[in-house]
């Protein structure tokens, strides 16, 4: 594909959105493919949807080809706003990710055939503007060997020690990376390392990549801190049982119970 220009308007060969749930058995028949090559016993355990592609908090993105609707690649996306992303099961996260809003890229996978690292770039930039748009401070994902090389590329960085690996749980205890994107000041340093993709995510609109789909993550949490804080209901201490009674109850605005998460 040649350089895109900058300002110019691209279409894909495929289209990229939020999957629905009639679009998760394909995305799992994808999955059970792809990650069978290598990790046979996790390939066959992803050959059925997880509870994750429902779960609020997650989204889903499926690539599917224009010429035949056929699933070409997908990337589940995971944020901490209702629980720790899955990566943090294995690897504790430093505290300056502490009060961040963070989202992982997990089961990416991509058909493989001509055209494959168009559709896995193009996942990408979707992953990208996910977290432009749900104000996410920073991209985690982790890679095995020789996977890590592409996170490499995009100038991810190691969140531990430079270039150790870890085992993770959510991809079957094998060795990984641990690695982070910030979000803000992003397209600044694309541009000072004349990142190949700076035109295709930074300066090229592509209407074939379809968010509208995705859920709040601030609604969710706005949501989420209204549960978890709601007034109790106690009897007015200037008012005895037999004067009200036992009906009348004040709501005091100090005393607050946290729901369970």
């Amino acid at each position: 594909m040649a350089e895109d220009d900058i300002g110019v308007q691209n279409r894909l060969p495929f289209r990229i959105s939020v999957a629905t749930r009639a679009d998760i058995e394909q995305v799992a028949d994808l999955r059970a493919t792809t990650y069978g090559r290598h990790l046979p016993e996790l390939g066959e355990r992803l050959a059925q949807a997880e509870a994750a592609d429902f779960e609020p908090g997650c989204e889903v993105l499926v690539a599917r080809s224009k010429l035949d609707d056929s699933v070409l690649g997908t990337l589940r996306i995971h944020s901490n706003v209702l629980k720790p992303l899955p990566l943090e099961a294995s690897y504790p996260l430093p505290p300056q990710y502490e009060g961040q809003r963070l989202a992982e890229a997990t089961r990416l996978c991509v058909k493989g055939a001509a055209g494959s690292s168009l559709v896995r770039n193009a996942l990408f930039k979707a992953f990208f503007n996910y977290c432009q748009q749900q104000q996410v401070d920073w991209l985690l994902a982790v890679g095995r060997r020789p996977v890590d090389r592409l996170y490499d590329a995009l100038l991810f960085s190691d969140v531990g020690e430079a270039g150790r690996y870890y085992p993770m749980a959510h991809v079957g205890n094998v060795a990984h990376r641990v690695m982070s994107f910030l979000t803000e000041g992003a397209e600044p340093l694309w541009m000072r390392n004349n990142h190949p993709l700076y035109g295709f995510v930074f300066l090229t609109d592509h209407p074939d990549i379809d968010l509208s789909g995705a859920r709040s993550l601030q609604a969710l949490a706005d949501s989420t801190a209204r549960r978890a804080v709601q007034p109790i209901l106690q009897p007015a201490p200037h008012l005895s049982l037999a004067a009200s009674n036992g009906q009348s109850y004040l709501p005091l605005p100090a005393v607050v119970r946290t729901a369970a998460a």
